[in-house]
């Protein structure tokens, strides 16, 4: 399978309200979001998620957004301005896409494929 993914540069380091904010917008606009949260000695868990108050905290989070028949992977670390996305491409627009381009606070979007501007990023610290 082919898989797409996208990096969404932030203006401010990612915080939780910031991200509970992104969940709500998550929430209104998709059919589904779940998080993905390991447990001691099992694998990991997808729970649904339908408030913000259900997310479980810890510094790096894992969400799965569906909608439809297509979902996308979404990586969030708490206190850095990243976000990375993975999914499958579309006719249309990417939910890996989606579920970035209508979020506050993003500067700059950047293809996975983009390895120039990634390594950029990198050398800056901000990935």
């Amino acid at each position: 399978m082919i898989s797409k993914g996208y990096v969404a540069i932030f203006d401010a380091p990612l915080n939780k309200e910031s991200i509970s904010l992104f969940v709500e917008s998550w929430l209104e606009r998709f059919e589904r979001v779940e998080q993905v949260t390991p447990e001691p000695g099992l694998s990991a868990t997808a729970l649904s998620i339908s408030k913000r108050e259900e997310i479980m905290w810890e510094p790096s989070l894992q969400f799965r957004v569906i909608n439809g028949d297509e979902f996308t992977w979404v990586y969030v670390t708490q206190n850095r301005r990243v976000i990375e996305t993975t999914g499958f491409p579309s006719e249309e627009i990417s939910l890996c896409l989606d579920v970035l381009i209508e979020l506050e606070g993003v500067t700059e979007i950047i293809e996975e494929h983009n390895d120039k501007r990634l390594d950029e990023l990198e050398k800056q610290g901000l990935l």
